[in-house]
């Protein structure tokens, strides 16, 4: 490898790592969830995960949060004393047990994803209308080669 494609290499290593750094100060709690006094920022990461799709399984919370299974018991309890979440048993195996937002908790949700858009809509802002179809481009390439390269099982 030549000189210039490794400058280039640390380049892009630098200016992503930057990129990341800086957005995720800009998403810390004293920014972005303000508001959100009631709720600690690994509260309403459960919340963003949770999402309000359909019921998710502890296992699946934990596995999206990238913890092990027994971990986010304690936050979920939490949620539940807050009223953001509910448990929900399976009628048919009552060992199987499911998590879902209370209405309270799609609210949090919806706010958080409204100020998540209003962020990324600023970031995106900066570029033009063919900057951004080269960047969706590239990211998304980027983003589907990454699990092939390095798998995580």
């Amino acid at each position: 490898m030549q000189n210039t494609e490794i400058n280039e290499l640390q380049l892009v290593g630098d200016l992503f790592r930057q990129l990341i750094e800086k957005y995720n100060k800009v998403e810390n709690k004293k920014h972005l969830y303000k508001d959100l006094k009631e709720l600690t920022l690994i509260e309403i990461n459960t919340i963003i995960v949770i999402g309000c799709e359909r019921m998710k399984s502890m296992s699946e919370i934990a596995a999206s949060l990238g913890v092990t299974s027994g971990t986010p018991t304690v936050t979920i309890d939490r949620l539940i004393l807050k009223g953001f979440v509910e448990r929900i048993r399976d009628e048919g195996d009552r060992r199987q047990v499911f998590i879902k937002l209370s209405g309270k908790g799609m609210d949090v949700y919806q706010s958080v994803v409204e100020l998540k858009n209003s962020i990324t809509e600023s970031i995106f802002g900066i570029l033009d209308q063919e900057e951004r179809k080269t960047l969706i481009s590239i990211l998304s390439k980027i983003n589907n080669k990454v699990d092939e390269l390095f798998p995580v099982k």
